[in-house]
């Protein structure tokens, strides 16, 4: 299968999607110590988390054979962070709202998605195992912030030390078309 410099375009648009609800809602987060009135927003946003993050990955999984190589050689250093570093994204996309849930199911409530449906409750109410889960909820938020980090410094690190501008590969915009500058006639 032919493999191209740019992610497909359903890559691309979740990538983005997930990066404004996961900076959105990490902010919230911290802002809920000073305004419990944010909390609802915090869950409901938490479930398009979860939401969005299952279609990306069913989405990685459809469209594997279309995305491009990666610019680090196999097996280099730089490679193998990538890979760890892309992997362990993902877990925690996944593991923070379910972890969330749980906290919330643990607390007795139901965890709402904006008053338009509820999930169901996998857990009965237990003071200690939603503070415990509060806390591991809390400290693989910073662990994602972390990880997020490393995501940019990566990019960063293509742009200053290698001059690769990699960007654009995740971008959900049209290919840009390489136009010829005009030559001056010098007479």
């Amino acid at each position: 299968m032919k493999h191209t410099s740019r992610y497909p375009f359903s890559i691309s648009l979740l990538h983005w999607l997930l990066t404004v609800a996961l900076f959105g809602n990490l902010i919230i987060g911290w802002m809920l110590d000073d305004n419990e009135d944010l909390l609802t927003l915090h869950k409901s946003i938490g479930i398009v988390i979860l939401f969005l993050v299952s279609v990306r990955v069913a989405n990685r999984l459809r469209m594997r054979r279309r995305l491009p190589p990666s610019t680090n050689r196999p097996g280099t250093p730089a490679y193998l962070a990538e890979k760890a570093v892309h992997h362990l994204l993902y877990v925690l996309m996944l593991a923070i709202p379910l972890l969330g849930w749980l906290k919330t199911n643990a607390a007795g409530h139901v965890a709402s998605c904006f008053g338009l449906f509820s999930l169901p409750t996998l857990v009965s109410k237990s003071r200690d195992l939603s503070h415990w889960l509060g806390e591991l909820h809390a400290l693989t938020a910073y662990g994602l912030a972390a990880l997020v980090g490393l995501h940019v410094l990566g990019a960063l690190a293509h742009r200053v030390l290698k001059s690769e501008n990699i960007l654009p590969r995740i971008l959900p915009l049209p290919r840009r078309v390489e136009q010829k500058m005009p030559t001056s006639d010098r007479g």
